[in-house]
Order: structure tokens, then C-alpha cells, then sequence
């Protein structure tokens, strides 16, 4: 039961990062075609949504 768990933990760590590495991706092509002014912002963005996220669940 245990490693069922530890393995459904795993796999959904996994998409989260993999989300997180898309979001990025996504705000840096935002920077680069100029919608975007400031890449901190978008971290910004990215840390408030995972955080409300974070203690939603």
C-alpha cells in the first residue's frame, strides 16, 4: 500500500514539474516577442498560481 502511494506521489510530482517547465517555457517565448516586459513578472505568476494551488489542496 505504501509504494502504491509513494508511486502515485511520484507520478504526479513528475507532471507537476514537467507543467511548471511548460509554464516557464511559455513565459519566455512572452519575454522574447515582447508581451512581456519584465521575466519577473512572469515568475511572479508562476509562484502565485502554485502557492494558491499549493494551499487549495
Amino acid at each position: 500500500m505504501a509504494a502504491a502511494l509513494k508511486e502515485d506521489y511520484q507520478r504526479a510530482l513528475n507532471e507537476q514539474k514537467k507543467e511548471v517547465r511548460g509554464l516557464v517555457i511559455a513565459g519566455l517565448e512572452q519575454v522574447k516577442k515582447g508581451r512581456t516586459k519584465d521575466f519577473n513578472t512572469v515568475c511572479d505568476r508562476l509562484e502565485k498560481k502554485y502557492s494558491d494551488e499549493a494551499i487549495s489542496n
